[in-house]
């Protein structure tokens, strides 16, 4: 108990004013942990839609599982570059520039997908989900970049290392916003993007990013250099059979 004290302690100063707080990891020392190529990220509950178009737990070098939140079911989540139209099944559709706010183009995020009684919800462009990220080691410094929270009180980190904390809610702000929230000594985080209620109407898309400093690169990270490669394959592979 008193170390997880001190981590919320931590992470209470890392996150004073979102967004324009000095953060200790900048972009330029920043390691990505998102796959710089576009696919399904494999969850340990759900797998993949299609293994053509599945990043593995294997080529991360991290697990992740997706839960039910709200009066929603598991959200489904993707590697994806809002430039280009993407169509992966059960009526998950991307486009090349969808209604709301998009990311710079040729930037990869992490992307949920909602879904309700087993039905993909707005053909696959809400972006909501609850979902746990398991790097397999402790890591000093953890930097989460959020697209576009509009909604307060919605997207927010909510266990450090499997233990429940009090909601670290990311601030709202104007539309295509970035928020930066930065963790410290951990191995596990669960975080909640988005919101599902319809506050708008159709709810708060939240993406996300994933870092650590170049310095602790996480075992399985060079693995993210050979996931375009392995996609690319893959994807070859099935249009040869077509």
């Amino acid at each position: 108990m008193k170390n997880i004290k001190k981590l919320v302690k931590t992470l209470a100063v890392s996150t004073l004013g979102l967004g324009i707080a000095t953060v200790s990891i900048s972009e330029a020392q920043a390691a990505s942990l998102v796959p710089q190529t576009e696919g399904e990220i494999e969850t340990t509950n759900l797998g993949c839609l299609d293994p053509n178009n599945c990043i593995t737990s294997t080529e991360l070098g991290y697990t992740v599982t997706s839960f039910a939140f709200q009066d929603f079911d598991a959200s489904r989540l993707f590697s994806d570059n809002r430039a280009t139209a993407n169509s992966y099944g059960m009526g998950i559709t991307f486009l090349s520039e969808d209604e709301g706010t998009n990311p710079e183009v040729g930037e990869f995020w992490l992307r949920p997908v909602a879904f309700k009684d087993g039905e993909v919800f707005e053909d696959g462009r809400l972006e909501a989900g609850l979902f746990e990220f398991d790097l397999g080691r402790t890591v000093s410094e953890l930097r989460l970049d959020f697209f576009d929270v509009e909604y307060d009180n919605s997207t927010a980190v909510v266990k450090i290392n499997g233990q429940d904390i009090q909601d670290l809610f990311v601030d709202a702000g104007e539309d295509g916003n970035t928020k930066t929230v930065v963790l410290n000594d951990l191995s596990k985080f669960t975080v909640q993007l988005g919101e599902a209620g319809g506050r708008f109407g159709t709810g708060d898309g939240v993406s996300l990013q994933v870092s650590v400093p170049e310095s602790e690169n996480l075992i399985g990270l060079s693995a993210l250099a050979f996931a375009g490669v392995i996609t690319l394959k893959r994807r070859r592979r099935a249009s040869q059979k077509a």
